[in-house]
């Protein structure tokens, strides 16, 4: 700050909440709260099922066994569910497995 300028504010106004960084934060709470919601419900088999990719409405899941794939495949609506019951809206509609 050079001299006889005036000091930049400490606190920000309420405007700044409705602004595009809000959009980012409420991103990172969706991934936030997936992750942990992730582990809770794959539990112990978070071994063989890794959350590796969130795009747009599809959940990429790293299977490193096959038959953790084959029982993934079938718990993949389920799961779907399960998942989308934590946000206010369902937007997960699609696993990929890879």
């Amino acid at each position: 700050m050079k001299f006889g300028e005036k000091p930049r504010p400490v606190w920000c106004p309420s405007s700044v909440l409705n602004s595009k960084f809000n959009r980012l934060n409420s991103r990172l709470n969706k991934l936030m709260i997936l992750d942990h919601v992730w582990t809770q419900l794959v539990g112990n088999k978070g071994k063989f099922w890794v959350l590796h990719a969130v795009q747009r409405d599809t959940i990429y899941v790293k299977v490193r066994v096959a038959v953790a794939k084959n029982e993934l495949i079938a718990r993949r609506e389920q799961l779907i569910k399960e998942l989308n019951k934590h946000f206010e809206t369902p937007w997960i509609k699609r696993i990929e497995i890879y």
